[in-house]
């Protein structure tokens, strides 16, 4: 049972959602190819199912939560574990990364998306032990928020935008240039 507090942004997230998902069905079909053809680059691979995951992981939480008497804590960790496991499959995608030169950003976007399906396992969880508690759904909802962002922000890079622009990004770039610089050797003295 989910306190009637949070029905009105549940509703909203389901609908949002649905038409994200929609919007990115659209993005995808328009060129398929370049995204899932045989010769499609590693990322955009990766940044369409992770955009998917995402929007389905916050639509099937969000639509599933407004059924009654649904156990709710179960709905929050089957769609948790689903979304884990497809983020996880994304590393098969891994030495690909290397090669395409995207390896420290895959990684770090890889990493905050499993904390947050991590995170919503254990609150499927204790939303099992203490069934529409508060702040369990209030912290749920905040994940939910961060769930949009992933799907949003990888949604917007697979239609080109440059990846620069969102802090995880720029802190990556920086990584990816710090590790393809050469070692520089420390000066010697001279004798």
């Amino acid at each position: 049972m989910i306190p009637a507090d949070y029905s009105s942004f549940l509703v909203a997230s389901s609908q949002a959602s649905a038409a994200l998902i929609g919007l990115l069905f659209v993005a995808v079909s328009i060129a398929p190819e370049r995204i899932f053809g045989h010769g499609a680059e590693a990322e955009r691979q990766a940044l369409a199912l992770s955009a998917f995951t995402a929007l389905a992981n916050a639509f099937f939480i969000s639509f599933g939560s407004l059924i009654p008497d649904l156990p709710f804590g179960v709905l929050v960790v089957v769609a948790g574990g689903v979304a884990g496991s497809q983020t996880l499959a994304l590393l098969a995608l891994f030495s690909s990364w290397r090669r395409e030169g995207t390896l420290v950003r895959s990684v770090a976007l890889f990493l905050i998306s499993a904390a947050i399906y991590i995170s919503e396992i254990v609150l499927g969880f204790l939303l099992l032990a203490k069934p529409g508690y508060p702040g369990y759904v209030a912290t749920l909802a905040m994940l939910l928020l961060g769930v949009f962002s992933i799907g949003l922000a990888r949604a917007w890079e697979l239609l080109g935008a440059p990846h620069g622009s969102g802090a995880v990004s720029t802190i990556a770039g920086w990584l990816e240039r710090r590790a393809k610089e050469p070692e520089s050797k420390p000066d010697t003295p001279k004798t």
